[in-house]
């Protein structure tokens, strides 16, 4: 399939690894930048990225290729905490039941040890199964339900476990045990060290990988005319391809293709995405808390995640940056001014601060931001690639994979379609 004219859709980091492992192809941008995703903004004096990111990877190519780009804060051990009904607790939760009252700790250890007779040898079909298995039902149904719910919106039954490496871990039975007997250092978690720009945001390591890239910004594609092989752009222009890589949404670019089939327009409907809002918020007292972040399980708080900029990049001024996610099903529409006021109640009384000392404030909304990996995801992606392969058009990264991923691996998926593109074929 190698052509000359290749030309890509999309400036994310898929788009940049693919663009910077074939040279000559043209990159067409929607945005008025590139990164995606992975983009970072200022905001009352601090840096804010488009959610939580951080550079955790052990990937020493992409250290070395990222690395150099901007000074970096290297974390050697992060604090990251959880809340529930006014209770800090360490994370990942199983492996901290010490941090729990007597009873629930209790609870949690005779239903885990429980578990790991019970459901030896079985194989999970869902999430929900995978965290019974796993924790058992008191862990399940008091913590991974109800952040299931605020989180993804969808029924644990519904998800599936392709999304997991690397986030939850397998339960290590001498860990949570430990965890449960006394005060536990966290050795496990995936987030145990990371890094993060010293200035700039998130984006500041990544901005070099447009370096040299053949980048076309504000060109938003609004139809692909696969058997004429042409992209046509929202300003009147177009442009032909041999071959097409494509990073936007899949249900996006299916809707961009007037003779897509019903079999393959009903496949990309059932692709699922989630509504990000971030709320940004500068406050004039420092040390508002010792974690670099915290996930919230209490129901009644629509804040999913909170992070701390100034905690990430190792920044000390006097003030505390927060960032509060919340997550929504794609096609909400809140009512973001509500949703705001909220946010800052809800955490002033978190993280004990009065309306008086927030400096700055703002709210954003991504109408698109992690895919829901349930059970109907992936042969839904895999007949829509197959679809859209077969006429030129290939896709790679978060959207046009449709797979969560971390920003590494979406680049090095850009980067192995090049390679891929570039072998014969049989």
């Amino acid at each position: 399939m190698s052509a000359p004219n290749v030309i890509v859709l999309g400036a994310g980091l898929a788009g940049l690894g693919f663009a910077r492992h074939w040279p000559g192809c043209r990159v067409f941008e929607a945005d008025g930048e590139p990164g995606g995703h992975a983009r970072s903004h200022e905001f009352g004096g601090a840096w804010f990225d488009r959610g939580a990111h951080i550079c955790h990877s052990q990937d020493e190519a992409w250290l070395k290729l990222v690395g150099a780009a901007t000074p970096l804060h290297e974390m050697a051990k992060s604090t990251v905490l959880n809340h529930k009904a006014g209770r800090w607790f360490a994370y990942p939760v199983q492996n901290h039941l010490f941090d729990l009252p007597k009873a629930d700790r209790e609870a949690a250890l005779a239903d885990f040890l429980a578990a790991q007779e019970k459901y030896r040898g079985r194989e999970p079909k869902n999430y929900e199964e995978w965290c019974r298995f796993q924790y058992g039902d008191y862990l399940l149904e008091n913590f991974y339900r109800l952040y299931t719910a605020k989180y993804w919106h969808v029924p644990m039954a519904e998800l599936a476990t392709d999304w997991l490496g690397g986030r939850l871990l397998p339960s290590q039975v001498a860990n949570i045990v430990a965890g449960a007997q006394g005060p536990a250092e966290e050795k496990q978690a995936v987030f145990r060290t990371f890094r993060y720009p010293c200035r700039g945001g998130f984006f500041a390591m990544l901005a070099p990988l447009a370096e040299g890239v053949d980048l076309r910004l504000n060109k938003r594609a609004v139809r692909v005319d696969a058997q004429k092989r042409i992209v046509a752009f929202a300003d009147g222009g177009e442009e032909s391809f041999d071959s097409l890589v494509s990073t936007i949404p899949l249900p996006e670019l299916v809707g961009m293709i007037p003779d897509a089939p019903a079999d393959v327009r009903a496949a990309a409907a059932k692709l699922r995405a989630l509504r990000q809002i971030c709320v940004n918020v500068v406050v004039g007292r420092e040390n508002l808390s010792p974690a670099n972040w915290f996930y919230v399980y209490d129901p009644e708080i629509d804040v999913s995640r909170v992070s701390f900029p100034f905690s990430l990049s190792g920044e000390r001024n006097g003030r505390t940056a927060i960032q509060a996610e919340i997550f929504l099903p794609q096609a909400a529409r809140p009512d973001e001014s509500a949703l705001l006021e909220k946010a800052l109640a809800d955490l002033g009384r978190l993280l004990k601060f009065p309306a008086s000392a927030i400096l700055a404030a703002e709210i954003r909304a991504y109408p698109l931001s992690y895919v829901v990996s349930d059970l109907a995801r992936g042969p839904a992606v895999r007949h829509v690639r197959d679809w859209l392969r077969g006429r030129g058009i290939e896709t790679t990264g978060l959207f046009g994979a449709w797979e969560y991923v971390w920003s590494d691996r979406a680049f090095a998926g850009g980067r192995a379609l090049a390679q891929a593109l570039r072998e014969p074929r049989p």
